[in-house]
């Protein structure tokens, strides 16, 4: 896992190439500014990405700036003390400057500090050092698989934020902690799991209305389930029994601490009675590791499925594949790299998934004529192939 680091040196794309290349043999990513207004204005907009701060002693302190000098420097490491409030963004002062190679005044305002060409190496281990025992790069380090989904590939980097405050409360367990903020931070990465869904061709469109996503409705049409209020289903069902139990468990104990409207939530748990007969945090930990699985899960099965418009063909009017028990003729038009068949029927535009097992028990390949019959499930709710032939 790489070590990245804002450095803000005037020289940085000068004579600070060497030692930007020097700093990435030992796995050192270092992003380069030339002035106090531009380093920092891109650290606030980017400060979870980052893992430490270089600074140079004499710096412009505005982009346009013509004049270096302590100015800049200052500037920088008062908004990184303030930063320090409420992160940990160690910093380290980087100089070339003679003048201040043996001036005690310059320590007692700013610390020590690492002279260039003579201490690059020992900057780059203390730097490595002091990264390697920052809890949040911990955290990301003994976690690298879920944090993998928290990019703006998939999830988003915000999502990383919330993660790394769930987890460091799970590293404390003495420490009394609010299951209302966690459980809502826990809501916030599952919705945007669902929306990155969408991004993908996953989900449908209707789950996101206003820019608001329906916990609900998303988790039942992604499991192949009939929703209460949409009039399309997916066919395929993208989350497995296990993966779409995970989601549901997820969405109710969150959905019971964020004050929830829903009656059926409302009516089967109150989490203050709960909370008051047991005072532990385990719920929230057991909360956590199943949306870490269901996280990892879905980054897996999104790089399987990247075709968005090829997903987007198993959403379908959920009346349109109802034929009381009637043979429906169609093709196998493709086989996915997950083992699910796609059928069109010979009458409709829209695909039908059909499950790796059944495909592999028939030997089906594509572009085989076949016939099947549908039916609903005990709830009523899904339709599912009944009878499958090959013509």
């Amino acid at each position: 896992m790489k070590y990245n680091v804002l450095w803000i040196d005037d020289d940085c794309n000068t004579t600070g190439r060497d030692f930007i290349g020097q700093a990435e043999q030992d796995e050192v990513d270092i992003t380069a500014f030339e002035s106090h207004e531009e380093g920092i204005a891109f650290l606030e907009k980017n400060l979870i990405s980052f893992h430490a701060v270089i600074l140079d002693a004499k710096v412009k302190h505005k982009k346009d700036d013509t004049v270096i000098g302590l100015e800049g420097l200052r500037a920088s490491r008062d908004r990184l003390i303030e930063l320090n409030n409420r992160v940990d963004l160690p910093y380290f002062i980087f100089t070339g400057q003679p003048d201040y190679q043996t001036n005690e005044v310059f320590k007692e305002s700013f610390g020590n500090f690492y002279i260039k060409g003579k201490d690059n190496e020992k900057l780059i281990e203390d730097l490595i050092n002091r990264i390697e025992n920052k809890q949040d790069y911990v955290l990301q380090k003994e976690y690298r698989q879920v944090f993998d989904i928290c990019s703006e590939k998939y999830i988003g980097i915000e999502c990383k934020k919330h993660l790394l405050q769930i987890l460091s409360s799970i590293k404390k367990p003495n420490e009394v902690f609010d299951d209302e903020l966690y459980f809502t931070q826990i809501r916030i990465i599952l919705e945007s799991m669902f929306r990155a869904a969408n991004k993908f061709g996953l989900l449908h469109n209707a789950c996101i209305l206003n820019g608001k996503v329906n916990l609900a409705e998303s988790s039942l049409f992604l499991a192949g389930l009939k929703t209460k209020h949409l009039s399309v289903v997916c066919t395929v069902g993208h989350f497995p029994k296990l993966i779409a139990d995970a989601v549901q468990s997820i969405i109710f104990v969150t959905g019971a601490a964020s004050h929830t409207t829903d009656p059926d939530i409302k009516k089967n748990i109150n989490l203050l009675t709960y909370r008051e007969i047991i005072r532990t945090p385990y719920l929230l930990y057991s909360i956590t590791f199943q949306l870490m699985d269901v996280l990892i899960w879905f980054k897996e099965y999104v790089d399987l499925n990247p075709n968005i418009e090829g997903n987007k063909k198993s959403w379908i009017n959920a009346e349109s594949i109802t034929n009381n028990g009637d043979w429906i003729t169609g093709t196998i038009i493709k086989i996915q790299e997950n083992g699910f068949g796609s059928f069109k029927p010979d009458s409709s535009s829209q695909t039908i998934g059909i499950l790796p097992k059944i495909m592999e028990d028939n030997s089906f390949k594509e572009n085989d004529k076949i016939k099947i019959t549908t039916k609903k499930d005990n709830t009523g709710t899904k339709m599912y192939i009944d009878l499958i032939e090959k013509i």
